[in-house]
């Protein structure tokens, strides 16, 4: 039988396992049974949610749950677990100041400018882990990431001035950019072709992912139609267009692959459509398009046709609040994991991920969906909500 020795006031005592293992047991019960006695004699909380437009509307979006570090991570079992074996240690390693955010397998992954890495939430397991680098794969100040189908992460750094590379179990593969030539703010891959927008030359390069040959590049600095003025995120569209959004021109554009413009939306203002500072963007399956406005604090999205449809999200001290948000990310293949958060019979269709670069919550996650019951037609998806 195995046993166990100790020293308990100068003496030695010996213990049975088992013994000792049924007495945790009993213990952990009994204070089970005391949690559930004290809950069963408290008033229920009314669970409340966050809608935007805000109810008696029609609910199109939802607020869901806030990531910020690994205890967001916690369950209640596992949470319960640590109080009731008395350890109550709280790790404070978390996200500081989120730019870039991306989603994939099941992982987000949060660019942290203060925290000059990337951090990683496994949904499927429940962990956290920082990513720093380190040598010639150290972040200085990373803004963006973007997760290639093959796992492997690039990340842009605008003191370095250099695309980091990591393979897909985070080790250092290569830089892309001689620290000189370019300050990349964004990266988006598509196919063979790396898009990385340029802040300091004001145009979009274009490089072969597997040689880093500069292959051509998109825009020239300006402020008429076609031409850019610091090109700040990057998305494509289902028809395999790019918009850019620009801090400098308040607006957004877009062109082919190849570079030819096509049309800009938006411009300098206050009022319905119109910017005070654009940076993340992201477009649904339908072609609405998604735009951060830091100075706003708030969603803006807008039709394919370029008519403003509404906007979500406002300043403020709650958990759901942005503030200073920074990206905005559409995602349709990670739904489940966050359909426990909608309101019941609120469907969710796809979630929105919302970066704030202050505040309590640093990455927020809103649910784009339809209330069961509840009569949409008298309020369509195209209608302008002001």
């Amino acid at each position: 039988m195995l046993k166990y020795i100790y020293v308990l006031n100068n003496r030695v005592v010996i213990e049975d396992m088992m013994l000792k293992v049924t007495s945790i047991k009993l213990i952990v019960c009994m204070l089970l049974l005391q949690c559930l006695s004290a809950c069963s004699t408290t008033p229920e909380k009314k669970e409340e949610y966050v809608f935007y437009p805000p109810l008696p509307s029609p609910p199109r979006i939802q607020y869901l749950t806030s990531l910020s570090g690994p205890a967001d991570l916690i369950n209640d079992e596992s949470a319960f677990s640590r109080f009731v074996l008395g350890d109550d240690k709280q790790d404070d390693a978390g996200v500081k100041k989120p730019y870039g955010v991306s989603i994939k397998d099941g992982i987000i992954y949060l660019v942290d400018i203060r925290g000059s890495g990337y951090a990683m939430f496994d949904l499927k397991q429940n962990k956290f882990d920082m990513v720093h680098g380190s040598f010639s794969g150290k972040m200085n100040k990373p803004i963006n990431i973007f997760v290639d189908d093959d796992g492997s992460r690039f990340v842009t750094d605008t003191i370095r001035n250099v695309v980091i590379v990591f393979d897909k179990n985070d080790e250092f593969v290569k830089v892309i950019g001689d620290g000189k030539s370019f300050k990349p703010a964004d990266i988006l891959i598509v196919d063979e072709r790396l898009f990385i927008s340029d802040i300091k030359n004001h145009i979009i390069q274009v490089y072969d992912k597997d040689t880093d040959k500069k292959l051509y590049t998109i825009g020239k600095v300006g402020s008429s139609e076609g031409e850019l003025f610091f090109p700040a995120n990057m998305t494509l569209s289902p028809d395999n267009h790019l918009y850019i959004s620009e801090t400098g021109n308040f607006r957004i554009q877009e062109f082919t692959l190849d570079g030819e413009f096509i049309r800009s939306m938006g411009k300098v203002g206050t009022g319905v459509g119109q910017f005070a500072r654009p940076k993340g963007i992201s477009i649904d399956r339908d072609g609405n398009i998604y735009v951060v406005d830091a100075a706003f604090q708030n969603i803006q999205i807008i039709s394919k046709e370029g008519e403003m449809l509404m906007f979500f999200g406002e300043p403020g001290g709650r958990k759901d609040n942005i503030n200073l948000p920074a990206d905005v990310l559409v995602d349709y293949d990670h739904v489940s994991y966050f359909q426990k958060y909608a309101k019941p019979g609120f469907k969710l269709e796809y979630i929105l991920l919302v970066t704030s670069q202050f505040g309590a919550s640093k990455l927020n996650v809103f649910g784009y969906g339809q209330m069961d019951g509840v009569d949409y037609s008298s309020s369509k998806p195209d209608e302008v909500i002001q």
